[in-house]
């Protein structure tokens, strides 16, 4: 019993390190807008992902601290229907929102003289088009899910009340062959572009090389280290999501439930949405230069009145 509480507790936390690494990222980029900052191409997609992230663990953890509470929240259908259908389309805009933020940033750093360039100037009038037609994919591949989950009137747990009840057989094979085209095209997608940000990196690093001693080391532009936190933050969610896909393979060929196993597989399934918030700011230039701006006033305040004590008038 002590095993299931400590995990319990273990999932809470990460899920409330997530919550709050999500609304920081937000309130950061949110604020930058505010107060006048040029915004990046990639700044609004980012807000939609951190929100995105916001929704799908904070469905995780009301349930879960429900659970622990003894507070009976997934009785009804409507509930085990609305939390299952949110929690279905937050995953599957994490990883097509995902798949747009590393296009955008390959096409934003592609050379002057690519095809792909002449994309750019388009980006800022595609962006919101593009977020609301990811929300329609997801939100009717996700429907099936309205007709399918009901509760269990039978249980006597405080969670895990909901199953999902068959669907007719082409109706499931189409909503599952949908699914499978998604996340295909969107990992692709994200293969590509990591591959090819890599590519030019690695050639500018060449032609910088070139043009400084090396006793002068060349300084990391801004496009650099944002392509670079692209490239990490997509690899990443490739580690999380082929985690989870083998997780999730072994329990469905498990004739039996493996709790050590399952929340294995839950907290892998939450690992992505925890970690890419403090991916993104601690690599943001921004972020760093903020917090550098923040640390000198604070140490300039503190000297000052260290030296008025030293002085008294």
């Amino acid at each position: 019993m002590s095993s299931d509480v400590a995990q319990e507790v273990f999932f809470l936390s990460q899920a409330g390190i997530g919550i709050m690494g999500n609304s920081l990222l937000t309130m950061f980029y949110l604020s930058s807008f505010l107060l006048g900052s040029k915004p990046k191409p990639t700044d609004l997609v980012i807000i939609h992902v951190a929100l995105v992230h916001i929704m799908m663990l904070l469905t995780r953890w009301i349930t879960k601290t429900a659970g622990i509470l003894g507070l009976r929240l997934l009785q009804t259908n409507a509930e085990c229907k609305s939390f299952a259908y949110v929690y279905r389309i937050t995953r599957g805009l994490s990883l097509c929102t995902t798949s747009l933020l590393s296009m955008i940033q390959a096409i934003t750093i592609s050379p002057t003289t690519s095809y792909i360039f002449q994309l750019r100037v388009q980006i800022p009038n595609v962006i919101l088009p593009v977020l609301t037609s990811l929300w329609i994919l997801n939100l009717l591949m996700s429907t099936p899910l309205l007709f399918q989950v009901v509760a269990s009137h039978n249980s006597t747990t405080t969670e895990g009340n909901c199953y999902a009840m068959p669907l007719n057989t082409l109706l499931q094979g189409l909503v599952l062959t949908l699914m499978a085209l998604r996340d295909i095209l969107s990992l692709g997608t994200m293969s590509c572009c990591s591959g090819y940000m890599v590519l030019l990196l690695h050639r500018h690093r060449h032609q910088v090389q070139h043009l400084h001693s090396p006793s002068q080391p060349p300084k990391t532009s801004p496009e650099r280290r944002a392509t670079q936190t692209i490239v990490l933050l997509v690899s990443c969610f490739i580690v999380f999501y082929c985690g989870d896909f083998f997780l999730s393979l072994f329990l469905g060929s498990s004739m039996k439930n493996n709790d050590t196993v399952l929340n294995a597989n839950m907290f892998v399934v939450s690992g992505y949405a925890t970690v890419s918030p403090f991916v993104l700011l601690s690599c943001d230039t921004r972020v760093i230069t903020f917090l550098g701006d923040y640390m000198g006033n604070k140490s300039q305040k503190s000297s000052q009145t260290m030296r008025l004590s030293a002085n008294p008038l």
